[in-house]
């Protein structure tokens, strides 16, 4: 993969990327306030030999001075120190602690000792440094002194005073804030790269038309491309237009037409076949929309469903005519399926359906027929044969890949005049998922 490539999974996944910066921010910010803030305060100081006034004299001491400097930075932190320092300024805490909080340093080939001292405040962190250099200085006078009475070898003298810290030296802000910021970034990279590899969700009508083009190996038929039909977004004021576009691809000028509808994905979606019979209702047509949905989501589910139907008359029960209803909304008739059985799709295999639909033919300009979904059942590829034109319906957001190749396999390409890519009307959460593509 190139940078285009990595660049096109960031747009596409910007969403899981944006919020794993947030979380890493979130973190970060949370880090720093759970963390208790310290503060530093440093004192330098001068080390200088008693020696004589020449120049080599004075050369000769400062090349001891230096040779000292190791050694006091030890001693800066000794535990003798550390010790005086809790007695003289009454301090509740154990040597090992403030030997923690001491920190001594020496710029190379100087004669220069610092000493920083860190407090949970800055007037703490100023007095303690304040109190830890004044019995550092009084240790190395009493180890320099040889002779009782006498002047010590080694002199410190404190060349700048700990003054107040203007702010907390830990924990650093903006070095965690980053830091949260750059983990952030490469969490959600991952994430966004391991998604976008792993999700064979089609989500946009140019997934789908891509896996139309592809072979499907296995399949029972084969044709170079199905054709995407139309987009249709339940949800989305535009959704009559696309059935209108749909409409006038399926439509033969001067022949009585009969369309077959099921859904290539997991479930069927009857709603596209009631509102391709409206859309054809609109124009003046006769139109007829026969359920032969047997699946858990016919047309007729969702009205008061009659007890004769297409089974009955399947059955030679009753006349066509007394089972027609009208479509709800619709200037159309329905016949619904009634009540179906274990032998109902072995009647729409029969010659008794295809009479049926001939029936239908010389009574409507328009037939449009929903069956099971091709994964539920057979009767997609036996009613098939019977229709002019085999539309099947693709779920967007709902329906993977591995799915839709399982069905065209199973239905063969080669009886289907296209595809229509449909998307359910969704709200709330459900809908700015779909949209951000998590």
């Amino acid at each position: 993969m190139g940078l285009i490539d990595y660049w096109h999974i960031a747009r596409r996944r910007w969403v899981i990327i944006a919020v794993a910066v947030v979380l890493g921010l979130i973190g970060a910010f949370g880090y720093l306030r759970t963390t208790p803030a310290t503060y530093t305060a440093s004192s330098s100081m001068y080390v200088s030999m008693a020696t004589g006034t020449s120049v080599n004299d004075s050369y000769q001491g400062g090349l001891a001075a230096q040779q000292r400097i190791r050694s006091y930075l030890d001693l800066a932190t000794s535990a003798t120190v550390a010790q005086r320092t809790i007695d003289d300024r009454g301090l509740k805490m154990s040597v090992g602690e403030l030997r923690g909080k001491i920190k001594a340093d020496s710029p190379p080939a100087s004669t220069i000792v610092v000493i920083s001292v860190t407090d949970a405040t800055a007037q703490g962190a100023r007095d303690l440094a304040d109190a830890v250099v004044a019995q550092f200085r009084q240790l190395i006078a009493e180890l320099e002194t040889i002779e009782k009475n006498a002047a010590p070898a080694a002199r410190v003298a404190v060349v700048d005073k700990a003054e107040l810290p203007s702010g907390p030296t830990a924990p650093q802000s903006k070095r965690i804030l980053a830091l949260g910021l750059l983990a952030g970034l490469a969490l959600g990279g991952l994430a966004a790269f391991v998604r976008d590899r792993t999700d064979r969700t089609l989500r946009t009508s140019t997934d789908l038309a891509a896996v139309l083009a592809d072979p499907i190996p296995g399949g029972a038929g084969y044709r170079s491309r199905v054709p995407v039909l139309g987009v249709i977004d339940a949800g989305r004021p535009g959704a009559p237009d696309e059935t209108r576009r749909l409409r006038t691809r399926l439509t033969r000028s001067g022949e009585s037409d009969t369309i077959l509808t099921t859904s290539l994905s997991g479930r069927s979606e009857p709603e596209v076949a009631a509102a391709l019979a409206k859309s054809f209702a609109d124009t003046g047509s006769r139109v007829v929309l026969v359920d032969a949905d047997t699946s858990n989501r016919s047309v007729t589910k969702t009205i008061s469903e009659p007890t004769a139907g297409l089974v009955a008359v399947l059955r030679d029960a009753v006349p066509i005519a007394e089972v027609l209803t009208g479509l709800p909304g619709a200037n159309a008739a329905l016949l619904p399926l009634g009540e179906a059985d274990d032998r109902t799709q072995d009647l729409l295999a029969s010659d008794r359906f295809a009479a049926v639909l001939a029936k239908l033919r010389t009574d409507y300009d328009h037939v449009v027929v929903q069956v099971a979904p091709v994964v539920a059942a057979a009767d997609a590829i036996a009613v098939a044969p019977l229709c002019d034109h085999t539309v099947g319906v693709v779920t967007l957001g709902a329906t993977t890949i591995p799915q839709l190749r399982g069905a065209l396999a199973t239905f063969g390409d080669n009886r289907l005049s296209g595809a229509v890519a449909y998307t359910r009307p969704v709200r709330g959460l459900r809908r700015l998922i779909r949209r951000l593509r998590i």
